[in-house]
């Protein structure tokens, strides 16, 4: 007697029997995917603030906007990085999600250089600028201890160049408390001790810089009746008596 044979399905019946299984896996996944996105326990829970100084990490969350009862997971990021990035503190922010539901925002705050006078439509005012001349703050008093920057708008071109001539100075050990850029470009700077300092343009600046604390220490006592240091010939400097 000979072994009965199993019939095979048709092709046709084999391939519908297996779309008939990734239909159904598909659609358990769906169903999954579903649950998971509607699920709580992904929901912004906790909000985390580092890098930050200036702005508190309140004014991040407000900024940042996040839904309290939106998938964390789901959530695109690139728009609430650019809301925070748009806070007047802020440089750069880095974000990333956290499980299961905490979100990391890591600040990079902009670095304060001067005070520039700004006026505004109430009135006269002050400006707290990094050194791209990037407003960070504003005050009808200048009451920050950062020098004043004097004959140069925020917003120019050459506004970078001088914001570097500050760090210049400072690199050097000469704490100015203004610094004026006067019509024909030329640099005139104030001590904290009213020392004026007469640098010209600022072309080899860390040479003329770095004459102006042997100058005063040579002086000694007698600095306290010199007006102002003309440096503008560093080859041959001028002390001017008052």
């Amino acid at each position: 007697m000979k072994p009965l044979r199993r019939r095979r399905l048709p092709l046709r019946a084999r391939l519908k029997a297996a779309s008939l299984v990734l239909a159904v896996l598909a659609l358990l996944a769906a169903y999954g995917g579903y649950r998971l996105a509607v699920w709580p326990g992904f929901d912004l829970q906790r909000m985390i603030v580092t890098g930050n100084s200036h702005v508190s990490a309140d004014e991040v969350a407000a900024a940042a906007a996040v839904p309290h009862d939106r998938n964390l997971w789901l959530l695109n990021l690139a728009p609430v990085r650019r809301r925070v990035e748009a806070l007047p503190w802020v440089a750069h922010a880095r974000l990333w999600r956290i499980l299961p539901a905490a979100l990391h925002v890591e600040i990079t705050e902009r670095l304060p250089v001067a005070v520039v006078f700004a006026a505004s439509d109430g009135g006269d005012a002050y400006a707290l600028v990094d050194a791209g001349g990037h407003v960070l703050e504003r005050s009808d008093h200048a009451a920050w201890d950062y020098p004043r920057m004097r004959g140069i708008a925020p917003g120019s071109a050459d506004f970078r160049r001088v914001a570097g001539d500050l760090q210049t100075l400072a690199a050097s050990g000469v704490r100015v408390r203004e610094l004026d850029v006067t019509m024909l470009g030329e640099l005139v700077a104030v001590t904290y001790t009213r020392l004026r300092l007469d640098f010209g343009d600022d072309s080899d600046l860390p040479h003329k810089a770095s004459l102006v604390n042997p100058i005063i220490a040579r002086l000694g006592r007698r600095v306290t009746s010199v007006a102002a240091l003309d440096l503008r010939a560093p080859k041959t400097p001028v002390v001017l008596y008052r």
